[in-house]
This record gives structure tokens, C-alpha cells and sequence, in this order.
């Protein structure tokens, strides 16, 4: 196996005859991705040999597997903030209703004892 590569166990031999170097991509399109290329510079009489090293496809399946499940994830995560923000405004609507609902059963009170006064008093002086 290859001190470099970690899971490589083949050794790759260029065009010119040498074995090649396992490199990693740095490239926007494929950055990290690893490769074989020649150890020698093209413009110095290298062969300019280039493979990239594919993954076993267990591996990219997992790959894309777990791209859907960070999607999904996102999407959930999207999801509970707004059912978040609708609970926050529910419990502020019940808080709302139940002030209201206090404030109507303090006037229903005074209500009462008026027409309780009203009453007694009738019934005092007839």
C-alpha cells in the first residue's frame, strides 16, 4: 500500500516507466480529489500521465446518500423554524385571548354585583 494514498494498494506506472505520485486535486471542479500523476513536470520530460483515483462505489454511493440526507436535513430544519415562529405567534395570540378573556370576566363581575345592588336595594326599599 502507498504511504500516501491511505486505501491505494496499486502501484501506478506512467508512460515514461516511473511509478506516479498521488497527488491531491486543488482545482474548484475537484477539490481534494486524489490522483496519480508522472513525478516529473511535463515541461522537464515528464510524460504528463493523469488518473484520478475513483472511489470504490459503495463509497460515492454514500456519497450521494448523504448529500439527500443533508438536503433533507436543511429542509427539516427549514420546516421546524417556521413552525416555530407559528407556535411563538399562537402562544402570543392565546396570551392575547386570554387578557381578553380575563378583562370580560372582570366587567361580567362588576356586572353582577350592579345587578345584585339593584336588587337588594329594590328589595330594601320595596
Amino acid at each position: 500500500m502507498s504511504q500516501n494514498s491511505g486505501i491505494i494498494d496499486e502501484n501506478v506506472i506512467c508512460n515514461c516507466g516511473n511509478s506516479c505520485n498521488v497527488r491531491t486535486s486543488r482545482i474548484v471542479n475537484n477539490p481534494g480529489r486524489r490522483f496519480f500523476g508522472c513525478k516529473m513536470p511535463k515541461d522537464n520530460g515528464g510524460c504528463g500521465y493523469f488518473k484520478w483515483i475513483d472511489l470504490s462505489p459503495g463509497v460515492e454511493l454514500f456519497k450521494e446518500n448523504l448529500k439527500e440526507v443533508e438536503e433533507e436535513r436543511d429542509t427539516l430544519k427549514h420546516k421546524m423554524k417556521e413552525l416555530g415562529d407559528k407556535f411563538d405567534s399562537l402562544k402570543q395570540k392565546l396570551k392575547e385571548i386570554k387578557q381578553e378573556r380575563d378583562c370580560t370576566k372582570a366587567k361580567f363581575n362588576r356586572l353582577v354585583v350592579v345587578v345584585l345592588c339593584f336588587l337588594l336595594a329594590k328589595i330594601i326599599f320595596g
